[in-house]
């Protein structure tokens, strides 16, 4: 039985979600920009004695500047930039921040790919940002191998299907990497867990899920975690955001209930969470308090519900049976849950076969 980890993201000195906050996931341009941002980020780690740091490349802000039509250059020999027109990048800046901030985990430097739907859209986008993904994974190799070889390398997977990442995999074969990172923005729960049935059939031991903590991508880890692997981790901003919305994280399967000022609470609904922040309070105690305050509280209290429900997911997650009754006693989605149990049961049945014969039984183009 392997691990389940969930890494704080999307956090700093002053947004911290607890005193002790032992996994952190922290990014290239936020955290590496300048000789600041590093003594700050080291600041964070120490006060909050962090056990397990993780360094992401920055992709995701470089989606972000794509989006907004930025000048984007990727040179070695430039600083690390990220201006309101421009940025710039390149996997040296990605090993010179892993030098300074000294992580356990980092992953390769990735261009990614949009959320599209149409198939013939998904392969123009992954053909486009191909080449971009196949220099920087084995540029970051090369150099993570030469300058921190004691560092975790995490290869992150910039593709819509299995046939994608087979032929990104065979472009990438003669480097050493540690395990895989797959964005969950374009997938979804069947289609993950056929994605990580594959790693472990490459024989993968360590997969972070970037980008979602939502109720059933953390089953799928979790099953994942107890079942497959030495370790999964997935990473949450959710925390943060939906307490800076005035959103309340459910402690059971992590929606969102919003106590803004405009928000009637009926007060027969009792406090059921009994974290340190909720316990002994009531909703329109929250609801109520000084803006400030109230996203501190809500801030902490969404983090802490969200590492206690991936420990009642990976607890539960021995065998199917038991796996599927709590589901349906934390969540209301009890056809999703069918699913996704039939998903993990042809998995464990078929788990050592062809998976591209596999995914034929789903209802899904993987």
């Amino acid at each position: 039985m392997g691990r389940l980890i969930i890494y704080c993201a999307g956090t700093g000195f002053d947004t911290l979600p607890a005193k002790n906050v032992k996994n952190i996931l922290v990014n290239v341009f936020d955290n590496g920009m300048n000789d600041k941002a590093i003594l700050n980020t080291q600041k964070m780690f120490a006060y909050a004695g962090t056990e397990i740091r993780f360094q992401d490349s920055g992709g995701f802000q470089i989606l972000m500047a794509e989006e907004e039509n930025k000048t984007m250059t990727f040179n070695p020999d430039l600083p690390l930039l990220r201006s309101a027109g421009r940025i710039n990048i390149s996997p040296s800046h990605v090993i010179e921040t892993a030098r300074r901030l000294q992580p356990q985990i980092i992953t390769s430097l990735d261009f990614p790919v949009r959320k599209l739907t149409n198939k013939s859209d998904q392969q123009q986008e992954f053909l486009r940002k191909l080449g971009f993904n196949v220099e920087w994974t084995i540029e970051t190799a090369l150099l993570r191998q030469k300058y921190c070889p004691e560092v975790d390398l995490l290869i992150p997977i910039q593709a819509y299907d299995l046939d994608q990442f087979e032929f990104f995999k065979s472009l990438i074969y003669n480097i050493t990497y540690d395990g895989f990172s797959m964005p969950l923005r374009n997938l979804q729960p069947a289609q993950i867990a056929l994605f990580l049935l594959r790693f472990f059939q490459l024989g993968i031991r360590k997969v972070h899920l970037l980008g979602s903590t939502s109720f059933l991508n953390m089953a799928v880890a979790a099953y994942f975690a107890c079942h497959f692997f030495q370790w999964v981790s997935l990473d949450s901003t959710s925390w943060r955001q939906a307490g800076e919305h005035g959103s309340y994280l459910n402690p059971n399967d992590l929606t969102a209930e919003p106590l803004t000022d405009d928000i009637r609470i009926d007060e027969r609904i009792p406090m059921l969470c009994q974290c340190p922040f909720c316990k002994d309070r009531s909703f329109t105690f929250i609801k109520n308090l000084p803006r400030t305050d109230k996203t501190a509280l809500l801030r902490s209290h969404n983090f802490w519900v969200t590492e206690r429900v991936a420990e009642d997911l990976y607890a539960n997650a021995g065998d199917l049976l038991s796996f599927e009754k709590f589901l349906k006693t934390r969540s209301p989605r009890s056809q999703e849950i069918n699913e996704l149990i039939g998903c993990l049961a042809l998995i464990d049945t078929f788990k050592d076969g062809d998976i591209h014969l596999l995914k034929r039984f789903f209802k899904i183009a993987a």
